[in-house]
């Protein structure tokens, strides 16, 4: 089980740069850029991500009884970035709702996760309070659909999306070290030493 809580973590850290990176690059974009170029960010980043959470999930099968959840959300996630390639247009149009209800599910998995994990890791509040930032984020994303925005109206959701993303990628290297500090302690258990 710790070396799969190793693999889990070291996927959390790849998902929490990838997240970080798609941030980045959609914040740093001109401003005429971002429209077009959100849906091929979006469409390559959920491919990356969704591999990682599939590995993440194949990783936990025997740590985690909802490992089977994570690998749900990894193949939708690919689908999604899949569809986003062949069919541009047609995403940008549901793009959004897709992040809004993205967001919802992972604000509830992680309030979950936060909860059954509170005896094991610490500082799990923070988890908690970025579950309802997320699910708070994706209600937005819902009721404020992209289609028959304003060109500015669009720019604050890409600047939303992007900073979103940033904040999703801080927290999840956040899990990842949480989950290292938790192997470490359970390691230094076994070995006795501090």
């Amino acid at each position: 089980m710790l070396d799969k809580s190793k693999r889990i973590s070291s996927i959390l850290v790849l998902r929490g740069l990838l997240a970080l990176l798609f941030g980045v690059l959609l914040l740093a974009l001109p401003d005429k850029a971002k429209v077009a170029a959100i849906v091929y960010l979006f469409g390559a980043f959920a491919i990356a991500d969704g591999v990682f959470s599939v590995m993440g999930a194949l990783a936990g099968t025997n740590a985690f009884e909802d490992w089977w959840l994570m690998l749900l959300s990894g193949a939708l996630s690919i689908l999604i970035g899949v569809f986003t390639f062949v069919h541009p247009l047609m995403m940008m149009a549901v793009l959004v709702l897709y992040i809004g209800f993205r967001a919802i599910l992972l604000g509830a998995l992680e309030i979950a996760f936060a909860v059954r994990l509170r005896k094991v890791i610490e500082e799990e509040w923070l988890f908690i309070l970025s579950g309802l930032i997320s699910i708070l984020f994706g209600l937005a994303m819902i009721m404020f659909p992209i289609e028959g925005q304003t060109p500015e109206g669009v720019l604050v959701v890409a600047w939303l999306i992007g900073v979103y993303a940033i904040a999703g990628g801080a927290m999840l290297l956040v899990l990842a070290g949480q989950i290292r500090e938790w192997v470490r302690r359970i390691e230094a258990k076994r070995t006795g030493s501090p």
